[in-house]
Formats: C-alpha cells, structure tokens, sequence
C-alpha cells in the first residue's frame, strides 16, 4: 500500500511550477471539460489551456513529473493522453482528494 504521504513527498522534488502543473493535471483528468475520455485522463490541450504554459515549458514540467513518478504519459503526439501514475492515484484517493468513482 501506498502511503497517503506519496504525492507531498513526490511533489518536494520537483519545482514550484512543475507542483502548480501537477495540480492542473488532476484537476482536468477527473474534471475536465473534453467528454468523453477515460476517468483519470487529461489531455495536453486542456491542460494548456487551463495552465497557460508555453508547449516548450509544459513539455520540460511534464517530464519533471514524469522522472518524479507522478503522471505517466502515453501514446505519441498529438494523441498523447496524461494519467496519474498508480501510486499518484492510490495516494490521492487515500487522502480524499479525488473519490472512488473519480
């Protein structure tokens, strides 16, 4: 089991900006607007929209977040779809921050 503890402790490795991304990123995976998509998936579009990065910068966070263990990234541009990584997930859900049915 993953402690509760995982994310914080996660998120101290990686930048403010790449912290402020990660929020982002959860916010649009379980409440984002493009419908329908898989629960726990956000997409670089909505996330930029909802961030207002530059590409090069959420591109250089993502990755950040990525090494960190955080979010895992799949399929290749411009198909690319974002997800908590399992522990991310697991961790969130421990501490209430998303539910059950997400």
């Amino acid at each position: 089991m993953v402690p509760a503890s995982f994310v914080s402790e996660r998120l101290q490795t990686v930048s403010v900006p790449a912290r402020k991304l990660f929020d982002v990123i959860v916010r649009e995976a379980y409440h984002g607007p493009l419908r329908p998509k898989l629960t726990g998936t956000a997409t670089p579009p909505e996330i930029l929209e909802a961030c207002g990065l530059d590409v090069g910068e959420f591109y250089a966070l993502l990755s950040a977040l990525t090494a960190a263990g955080l979010i895992r990234v799949s399929n290749a541009y411009p198909f690319e779809e974002i997800q908590l990584s399992p522990e991310a997930a697991e961790a969130l859900l421990l501490s209430g921050r998303i539910d059950e049915g997400r």
